[in-house]
């Protein structure tokens, strides 16, 4: 006769395994952000692993692996670009600041065209950088010891992000990898937990996790690639690095206006003041369209989700928990909204297809 489970033992065990579930959450949560960074990329390529397996039936490992790599090619080359030209960048500082030392820095051509101001910055220029000892003065004002101490730091987050992305690396291939299996265990423990509405709740938040890479990811691409071509022909120094800077900066908010600023700002000093009225208006316009259409076309459009909720979701996730939140905070809310509408509806069921309870391939 099979033995019964007493409502005391049943609480004991949901304790015990609360319990297991926390102590391990705080074992690995180092490795927290990594598992959940796989988890939104292999959510984001679900749509390729299935093209893919349809022209390889059962190559499971293959698929896994040609994806990892493609995804680990679209982020290493641009920081190695990034990083080749921030050394280049670093040579030319430190051969600039020995020169300035030994021979002062003559003031440059750009003080000149300066809508305002010229001669006040051109008097300060002369009298305190003009000469080797005025130069050196006001080399020697930099807090170097804060300068090393912050090199340190960035040293140190560089090593610990680089071994956060090794094991996202590693976490992505696996859920790849086992994606029917991980995806049958997910929708077997939702089902059995929160029946029917967990379903659509988790429906609800991987259908807001691929839009908003496809409205944030994909578009800070696009916008990154257009902005670098825009650069170059308006004659911005260092276009390729300015246009990859301008697409990361595309998928935060306010980030791209501020690299623009950066661009219009080395324009002006450069004299070409029509140039950077053009780079204003044409960019300017670009990400106003992208910002107020497209985007929230590609990452409410799935859900439903009202383009405030998709603001507060971005800029509120971004704020707690850093980039991560661009992809949490939007499904966080396009959760939080399908359990409001389904609790003030009339007919709740009706709110979602029968098809859709089941979690996505």
């Amino acid at each position: 006769m099979p033995a019964t489970t007493t409502p005391a033992q049943l609480r004991a065990r949901v304790a015990l395994a609360a319990a297991v579930a926390l102590i391990a959450l705080w074992i690995g949560s180092a490795f927290v952000p990594a598992i959940l960074w796989a988890g939104v990329v292999g959510i984001a390529v679900e749509p390729l692993r299935l093209r893919m397996l349809r022209r390889w039936p059962g190559r499971h490992m293959l698929t896994a692996g040609l994806i990892t790599l493609a995804v680990v090619a679209v982020v290493v080359i641009p920081l190695v670009i990034a990083v080749t030209r921030a050394l280049v960048e670093v040579e030319g500082i430190t051969h600039w600041i020995n020169d300035a030392r030994a021979h002062g820095v003559p003031v440059a051509a750009w003080v000149a065209n300066l809508p305002v101001g010229s001669t006040q910055v051109s008097a300060w220029w002369t009298t305190h950088l003009s000469t080797p000892q005025g130069a050196a003065e006001q080399i020697a004002r930099l807090d170097m010891g804060t300068i090393i101490e912050k090199s340190k730091s960035v040293g140190h987050n560089i090593v610990e992000r680089a071994v956060v992305f090794a094991f996202t690396v590693l976490m992505l291939f696996f859920i790849i990898r086992d994606h029917d299996a991980i995806g049958a265990q997910l929708t077997r423990a939702i089902d059995r937990a929160f029946g029917d509405a967990g379903l659509r709740i988790g429906r609800q938040i991987t259908l807001s996790v691929r839009g908003t890479v496809d409205g944030v990811v994909l578009l800070g691409l696009a916008q990154g690639v257009a902005m670098a071509v825009l650069f170059a022909f308006a004659g911005v120094p260092h276009p390729i690095l300015l246009g990859l800077l301008a697409g990361v900066g595309a998928m935060v908010p306010f980030g791209l206006i501020t690299i623009m600023l950066i661009a219009l700002a080395l324009l002006v000093i450069k004299g070409a003041v029509v140039a950077a009225i053009i780079v204003g208006v044409i960019g300017g316009t670009m990400s106003f369209v992208v910002d107020h259409t497209a985007k929230p076309a590609l990452i409410g459009g799935a859900t439903k989700l009202p383009f405030v909720w998709v603001l507060i979701g971005i800029i509120g996730g971004v704020e707690t928990v850093g980039l991560l939140g661009l992809f949490v905070g939007p499904a966080v809310m396009a959760a939080l909204v399908l359990i409001w509408r389904e609790w003030v509806a009339d007919d709740p069921v009706a709110l979602t297809p029968p098809s859709s309870y089941s979690m996505p391939d």
